[in-house]
Formats: structure tokens, sequence, C-alpha cells
């Protein structure tokens, strides 16, 4: 049988499992039922999913380049995410601080300005503590306020939306070209999820598109796009939990792209622009301006001249797209500040380092550290410095030949892997930014964990059920198995990080 006929065998029940975790996906509604929700039926599809992605992954990378493979890939992907475009969102509510953000933005207020709670509040603080009230909000606040006040009890929708935010008393931490996308989505179509969707979806396709050209960059089987293509954790988290990381995902597919093909203006805009969606990826610069100057030189250019103005490219991309949000100050980053200090789930590494600083050296959160204020920011602290040392080793530890940018690209790669495993947030779409990568380096181990990570679902389940004593099990059973695999796929195989030929 030839690689396209099993695709099409594997698409195809692919197919009909992406139509009944839709169906499933009615099942879960918000504020009804928690002890009911079929959540372990949704696993049992989502691993079902994860096997058949496999058994694809397993025949392309034994393959060659075949055009009837390459359509069939597509179309099954295609067909993958309209399956799931209606579904409902399955414990997940991220995409309600989106809607309510881009609400906010359409209307002409900053959204970095007020938490949602400030609104919820509004009426009983006015009546109930007028004084406080009237002396912490000036006049401009207080009708954007009133404005907000409105645009929560415009409808039923609007209301349930808003009632569905999480951490409302914190100030949106989204990046600016985030917002101007919640924007447009809600400039099209208020409060719809379908809409957003139709976006991320045209973001994805931007994505798959310079993935497709990388691989072609690099002479390499342009069907390897499955990988990211019929990515179950690719699919659920975009279309289903409409996580927004498919903007900043995006751009450094593109970027990447610009970036193997010596195309330096291009590949900074997009990373800029990438960092604009989400910030995850702002720790990649320094390979750029790296690239930037040895390019420089091959050229008989100034390295340095040609890098800082690069970096001054970079710079202007972002600082234009905060201009209409700095009328706030510093309070932009306010949102951000909450989440960088106390944020953290369903970690592996940052878990392990915390409870060492906790009961080992007695460090507990209550213990003042100098400079440091307590073990979680200390804990943070040193994975940053782990990720920063490992991004200064990469850079000085010799410099990749000129002609070979898949060496940048291997960097740029065991980068994000870094960032993600030292994470003290380890949420399923933060694995996604890995995905693109596994295109080239075909890690069976982190391939195995997009799979495993789903697993960070039956969480809930066990605190459903009132059995939250296994709940510390969970991140064991989607990491462990991963680690093994990942120390001896390092042992037996010294290529793994190397591209495929």
């Amino acid at each position: 049988m030839r690689s396209h006929i099993y695709l099409a065998v594997f698409g195809l029940l692919s197919l009909i499992l992406y139509l009944g975790l839709t169906d499933l996906s009615k099942d879960f509604n918000w504020g009804e039922g928690y002890s009911k929700r079929p959540i372990l039926e949704y696993l049992a599809i989502y691993f079902s999913l994860f096997f058949l992605y496999t058994l694809a992954c397993l025949s392309i990378f034994k393959s060659n380049w075949s055009q009837k493979t390459f359509w069939t890939l597509i179309a099954f992907g295609l067909l993958f995410r309209f399956a799931m475009l209606p579904s409902q969102q399955i414990q997940e509510d991220d995409v309600y601080r989106y809607l309510w953000d881009g609400k906010v933005f359409a209307h002409g207020i900053n959204p970095f300005k007020f938490a949602p709670e400030e609104v919820n509040q509004y009426k009983s603080l006015k009546i109930q503590d007028p004084v406080y009230f009237h002396s912490h909000y000036e006049e401009s606040d207080k009708k954007e306020l009133a404005i907000l006040n409105d645009l929560k009890w415009k409808n039923d929708i609007a209301l349930r939306y808003m009632e569905r935010i999480n951490h409302p008393d914190v100030p949106t931490i989204y990046p600016p070209l985030a917002q101007y996308v919640f924007r447009l989505s809600q400039q099209i179509n208020v409060d719809s999820l379908l809409t957003l969707r139709i976006i991320f979806l045209a973001f994805d396709l931007m994505g798959t598109v310079f993935i497709i050209l990388a691989l072609r960059a690099l002479n390499l089987n342009q069907n390897f796009s499955l990988v990211y293509f019929w990515s179950p954790l690719m699919i659920k988290e975009t279309y289903n939990s409409t996580h927004l990381d498919i903007i900043g995902i995006s751009c450094l597919c593109a970027s990447i792209y610009f970036l193997i093909r010596k195309r330096m203006v291009g590949s900074i805009f997009f990373l800029a622009l990438s960092v604009l969606g989400k910030f995850y990826s702002a720790i990649l610069l320094p390979f750029y301006l790296q690239r930037v100057w040895f390019l420089a030189q091959e050229n008989k250019q100034s390295g340095t001249a040609t890098a800082i103005c690069h970096l001054t490219l970079f710079c202007t991309v972002i600082t234009v797209f905060y201009l209409p949000f700095i009328d706030i100050g510093g309070s932009i980053f306010d949102g951000l500040k909450t989440y960088g200090v106390y944020w953290q789930s369903n970690d592996s590494l940052f878990a392990i380092l915390l409870y060492v600083l906790k009961n080992i050296l007695k460090l507990g959160m209550d213990t003042e550290i100098p400079i440091f204020e307590n073990s979680m920011v200390f804990a943070k602290s040193i994975t940053t410095l782990v990720i920063l040392a490992a991004v200064a080793y990469l850079i000085l530890k010799g410099a990749p030949k000129i002609n070979s940018p898949e060496i940048w690209v291997r960097n740029i790669f065991l980068v994000m892997v870094l960032v993600f495993l030292l994470s003290p947030v380890q949420n399923p779409w933060y694995l996604c930014w890995t995905v693109p990568f596994l295109c080239i380096f075909h890690s069976r181990s982190l391939i195995f964990l997009t799979g495993l990570i789903g697993l960070y679902y039956l969480d809930f389940y066990l605190d459903y059920q009132d059995i939250t004593q296994y709940s510390i099990l969970v991140a064991w059973l989607e990491y462990t198995p991963f680690y093994v695999y990942l120390l001896w796929e390092l042992f037996k195989s010294k290529k793994i990080w190397k591209p495929i030929e």
C-alpha cells in the first residue's frame, strides 16, 4: 500500500473521531453537571486520535515525497479543523477573556486599564462607597466604566460570557497583536467564538504554509508538515480550547522561514509580531541578531551596525503596537506581573525545584529571601537564569556556518523546548510552540509528550469526583514516561537534534 492510501485510512478514522469529539463537547456545559462531564470519554477519543496520528507520522517518516500524499494530508488536516470549528469548549475558558478584551478595545477603551472585576463592582462601589469611588477614579475613568457596565448588561450572552472570565481581578496579560485580533473578531461578530476560531484558522494556515516553505528551503520532505498539520494537540487547543497561541506560533513559523532564507528584515519583523502575539518567543532574539551579524560579516559589512539596525527594527515594531495603550503607563504590565510572580500549573521540573527549596532547604513561601521575597520567586529566578545561561552557551560555544541555517533553527528549537520544560506553567497549549519544529527535528519523545500531556484534563475529573488526593499523580503520569523516553532517545542516538535528511 502506498503512503497516501495509509494516510487516507488514518485520516478517515481520525475524522470520525473528531466529529465524535465535537458531538461529545455538547455535554460540557458551563456551570452544569461537573461530576457527570464525560472527561474519561474525551481522553479515550484524544488518545485514539493520538494513536492514529503516531501511525501517520511513522508512515510519513518512512516514505519519500509524494504529491498524492501531500494533498491527502492537507485535505484531511482541513477536514479535522472544520469538524472542530463548531465544537463547545471542553474544560477551557480563556476565550471569554479574549472576547471581553476585544469588546473593550472595539469601544475605544484601553483593555489593559480595568480588570473585569472593576466593571463587576462598578454599580455597588458607586452606591455603597461613593467616597472611595470618586477619589479613586477620574471623570474619564467613570465614563469608561459606565460604558463597560452597559456592555456587560447588553444581552444575556454578553452577561454570561462576562461571568465566565477567569481571574477577573487581574487585568489582561495579552499583548497588542492579540488585542487587535480580539478586536477584529468583535467588530466582525460580537461575542462569537466561531468568528475568533475562523481568524485563528487563518493564522494556522499561514503557519502551515511557512512550515512547508521552510521544509522546502531545507531540502526536506514537505510531507513532514503532517507532524504539525495533523497534531491532535494543535487542533484541540486551537479549535476547541480556542487558545491564542496560534497567533504567535504562526508568526514564529514565518520568522523561521525568513531566517533560513537569509532575509533577516522579514525574519526580525515576524519575530516581533510573534512576541506581540504572546511573549513566549522573546527569548529567541539573540539568535536572530547573531545570524544578522554573521551574514553582515559574510557580505563584508559592519556586523555590529547591522545588528543594531535590526534590533532597532524589532524595538520599533514592538513600540508602534504598544503606542495605543501607553496612556496608562506601567500599569499596562500589571496583569503580566501578576502572572509572572504567582502563576504555577501542571509543571514538572519547576515543581521539583520548588519542592527542594520549600521542603528540603526549608525556604517556605513565607520565608523572606533577600531580593527574591519568597521561594516561588526564587525558583522562577533560578529557572530564568538557567534558560538565559543556555542561550548564552548556544550563542558563544561556536559560530554556526552561514550556509547551515538548520543549526540556528536547532538552537531555537532547543531553547523553546527548555523554556517549556522549565516553565512553572506547562499547560498543554504552551507545548504547541514546539510542534512546528518537530516537522524538522523528529524527536519521538517530544511527539510522545504531545499525546501524554492530554492527561492534564484528568485532573479535572479527579477534582469533580472528589478524589483530589490522586491529583498529584497526574503530572507524574504526564511527564515521567516522557523524560524516560527522552533520556533513552538521547542515549540511543546522537542525531536526535539534527535535521532529518
